[in-house]
């Protein structure tokens, strides 16, 4: 049913879902993560708790300070992302609380110096939060002139005024950076 779904239909059901709360095993991990969303439901971002607590930390081998410190430095992030036409709200379910396995609404967390050159690679600080499908089709790309030239790549492959709705949020990020003198 979920491939049925519009955009539009896909953002609604992430932002209008209840939680499911049962226990199970494969939507909340640990009885511990379990009890903790049944004192917090109403945290907006409590799904993602669960996906840091439940799977990055084990998977990381990150301390509950890593983890927290992690959570909130990310938290304004965690709850959608936009690329200058459409919004996607990130699908942070898991087990029953999943809306959907959509690429663009699927959240994970993305290297930001590859795994490949980064010793410390799996400390929170080399990670941002990022659509699936973002970061499956950035690979490894570690340098300016790698990241351009895929940035330049993927841009001629667009429709005309696919490349000016870019041109567009560009000027726009561009002057949001001037005001902030970032």
């Amino acid at each position: 049913m979920e491939n049925l779904l519009s955009h539009d239909e896909i953002n609604y059901a992430i932002l209008a879902r209840s939680l499911h709360l049962e226990y199970d095993e494969n939507t909340y991990f640990s009885k511990g993560i379990y009890n903790y969303v049944l004192d917090h439901v109403d945290d907006p971002h409590i799904l993602f708790r669960v996906a840091l607590y439940g799977y990055y930390r084990k998977e990381y081998k990150w301390t509950n300070e890593q983890t927290e410190e992690f959570f909130q430095l990310h938290k304004h992030d965690s709850i959608k992302w936009d690329d200058g036409f459409h919004v996607y709200y990130y699908d942070w379910g898991k087990g029953k609380n999943r809306i959907t396995r959509d690429p663009m609404h699927f959240p994970n967390l993305d290297h930001v110096q590859p795994k490949s050159i980064d010793v410390n690679k799996n400390g929170p600080e080399n990670f941002r939060i990022r659509c699936k499908r973002l970061n499956e089709s950035k690979s490894d790309a570690n340098s300016d002139n790698e990241r351009r030239a895929s940035i330049v790549d993927l841009f001629r492959d667009m429709s005309a005024e696919g490349q000016q709705i870019i041109l567009g949020y560009l000027n726009t990020i561009k002057k949001e950076i001037g005001k902030t003198g970032s």
